[in-house]
């Protein structure tokens, strides 16, 4: 009997051993988080063209487990005019490709390790203007699939290079071809301008400047424009945004423990923000936007200029403020008519 149990509890042994085995090697194993940061962003690099022009791409590896990464070469253009880029692959003709080398194109990145990569670009005698290249960091595997979502693509991170070969027939022009605020009578602030420039060129360009608010001769607010000297890729619009929001009381994003609190339509709610400390900035009458930007043309610094008006009353405000004058008037009224009877009635007394 006893010899029967042994045999018993050594088959469940034997029997569990295995399974816990088949376990361990049949689960998945846990992918590292792929997760990396680079430098800089973007890169601008000038040359003439027969020069070879070299630069350092940083890549760290941000995450918490060793990886390896590959170093991929694509180019970009202009996704709308939002300024996004969107990555594309090489396509025939795109011959600059072969202008371009690196001190490595596979090396395992330790994690929170900086790595430098060495970008070389060989231009051939007959290179002229722009060529715009996206670097991808990516594991060592599968090729990624662009994104249309920016400068990061699937299971990669990409550094933008633009490339100016200063060839004769160069053309640097950029046209302001809209600047409108969003609506032209505001109860509160903020105020949303759009400024459209159109690259009418054939090279990128990075405009500057400012949107000057002003209330007759007085400038109440300068806004800057551009500020993180985004380009425009020729023949192509990119439109910035630029918002006057220092006034009381002001809309504010509504927020809920970290989380912007959106609408049934998914829209972003606004809520007022009250700060009294800032009452003495509480707008009313009509203002007006002028945009002064400008850019470099290769010789000197080309100032380009528009206006927009609008309004900013805010009526709820003022209606309280009409309200209590009205209602203080009425007092007044009411007190001076009533005063102006009792004197009349004392002035036949007096004669008696």
């Amino acid at each position: 009997m006893l010899l029967y149990v042994r045999r018993v509890l050594g088959i469940c042994l034997g029997l569990g051993i295995f399974f816990l085995f088949f376990l361990v090697f049949r689960l998945p194993a846990q992918a590292a988080d792929f997760n990396v940061t680079t430098s800089p962003l973007p890169v601008i690099l000038t040359v003439k063209p027969g020069q070879t022009i070299s630069t350092i791409l940083r890549v760290q590896n941000s995450g918490t487990e060793a990886t390896q990464l590959k170093v991929d070469l694509k180019k970009f253009k202009a996704d709308g005019d939002s300024g996004r880029p969107t990555l594309l692959d090489r396509q025939p003709g795109d011959d600059y490709f072969d202008w371009v080398s690196f001190s490595k194109t596979t090396f395992d990145a330790e994690p929170q390790a900086w790595n430098d990569v060495v970008m070389t670009i060989k231009t051939p005698p007959t290179a002229a203007f722009g060529y715009y290249y996206a670097v991808v960091f990516s594991n060592a595997g599968p090729a990624p699939q662009a994104s249309k979502t920016g400068s990061a693509v699937s299971g990669g991170s990409a550094v933008l290079v633009l490339v100016d070969a200063q060839a004769a027939g160069e053309k640097k022009e950029l046209k302001v071809t809209s600047f409108t605020s969003d609506k032209k009578l505001y109860e509160y602030l903020p105020a949303y301008f759009k400024v459209t420039v159109h690259n009418s060129g054939n090279i990128f360009l990075a405009p500057s400047g400012n949107v000057f608010i002003t209330r007759g001769s007085k400038t109440v607010a300068t806004l800057d424009l551009n500020p993180g000297g985004g380009n425009i890729l020729p023949g192509t619009d990119r439109t910035f945004n630029v918002v006057w929001k220092d006034g009381f009381p002001v809309f504010e994003l509504k927020y809920d423990h970290g989380q912007i609190v959106s609408d049934k339509n998914s829209n972003p709610v606004q809520q007022l923000n009250w700060d009294f400390s800032k009452v003495n900035r509480l707008r009313f009458g009509h203002y007006n936007a002028h945009l002064l930007l400008t850019y470099d043309n290769g010789t000197s610094d080309v100032p380009v200029e528009a206006d927009v008006s609008f309004w900013v009353v805010p009526w709820k405000i003022t209606s309280i403020i009409v309200l209590v004058l009205v209602l203080i008037g009425i007092g007044i009224w009411t007190s001076g008519r009533g005063l102006v009877r009792r004197v009349r009635k004392k002035k036949p007394e007096s004669k008696k």
